[in-house]
């Protein structure tokens, strides 16, 4: 028997055993290891973000593969993988015409809050021998962050701006750094968070209670604005400060998702008027599987700042909700 958590809605969660997971044909069974606790599983039990009960959460996980279905390669068990959520058929329209994660014929990884997980074959990505397990977990939030950074033209990008200083900040800093934006800037209240983005790559820091980012932003470039900022705290009124703050003709990259329904309070005569481009980037896009390798390549020192039992899915839930430390992570076997 495992031991997994459901979710029951709100708040309320049940620590559960049911019988061990048996890999089906094209599946494989995966001991989990590391499960990262994501701002979406936050907004569920906050009502922000839709999803039914009963459920088990939990999307960002890594660990072995210990058993393996019909048609899959024996030589499989003991890998060292990281979970992707949905596996991709690469031939339905929204493959070939949008992204991997989006496929319309996708089959599904369970709930990852549980001491073992089944997933298609495909999802469960082998990583690279130098990453360690804990740290691969960060696979999935990563993949939106890149899948999100490479939607922006960065040719002659001399200055570029995050707002949030989370993990999916972080993440976007350090992609847009590595493909080539000059000079980052990193906005965010908390110290910890702001100091950790010198490590992703930050040349400047601001703290949004010493003054305006619009005018921290000219003050080291030129007069001007930036040329691409993204909001990775799911704020609207934080999206529009990254309106403000771009250039004529600047970018602005919605990383953090709002809750649904939320209207952008922006003035449209403005967007209009200086030429603004604001590009929504939700999910993994088709980068999962590339990922591990671009991850293991940053200093991820210190990113992990909490280590949870399963019994306590709900209180990382409230913490990270709360915003304590950077990234905190469930540990159903440990």
């Amino acid at each position: 028997m495992m031991r997994l958590m459901t979710w029951h809605g709100g708040d309320e969660f049940t620590l559960d055993q049911v019988a061990d997971p048996v890999a089906e044909p094209g599946r494989v069974v995966v001991k989990v290891d590391t499960v990262g606790v994501c701002g979406s599983d936050v907004h569920i039990t906050q009502g922000l973000f839709p999803s039914t009960p009963p459920k088990v959460l939990g999307h960002e996980g890594s660990g072995v593969i210990v058993e393996v279905g019909e048609g899959v390669d024996e030589g499989r068990i003991g890998d060292r993988v990281v979970m992707n959520t949905t596996s991709h058929c690469g031939e339905c329209s929204a493959c070939t015409t949008w992204s991997e994660s989006r496929c319309e014929n996708a089959d599904l990884t369970s709930g990852m809050f549980a001491q073992y997980a089944t997933a298609p074959s495909q999802s469960a990505v082998k990583i690279p021998d130098g990453l360690e397990l804990e740290l691969a977990a960060l696979t999935e939030p990563a993949s939106c962050c890149l899948s999100g950074a490479e939607m922006m033209d960065v040719a002659d990008a001399s200055v570029g701006v995050v707002i949030g200083g989370g993990i999916m900040g972080l993440f976007t800093l350090a992609f847009l750094k590595r493909r080539g934006v000059e000079k980052m800037i990193m906005s965010e209240p908390v110290i910890a968070r702001r100091e950790m983005a010198k490590q992703f790559g930050a040349d400047l820091l601001h703290d949004p209670s010493d003054g305006d980012l619009g005018d921290f932003i000219k003050d080291h470039n030129g007069g001007h604005g930036a040329d691409i900022a993204a909001e990775a705290v799911g704020i609207p009124a934080l999206v529009a400060k990254c309106i403000e703050v771009v250039r004529p003709r600047g970018q602005v990259l919605m990383i953090g998702v709002v809750p649904e329904g939320t209207p952008l309070p922006v003035d449209l005569y403005d967007m209009h008027y200086r030429e603004i481009t604001v590009k929504g980037a939700f999910g993994r896009g088709s980068v999962f599987a590339r990922t591990p390798a671009e991850i293991g390549e940053l200093n991820l020192d210190g990113v992990i700042t909490g280590r949870y039992t399963l019994e306590d899915v709900a209180v990382a839930i409230v913490d990270s909700g709360e915003g304590k430390g950077v990234k905190l992570v469930i540990k159903p076997n440990g």
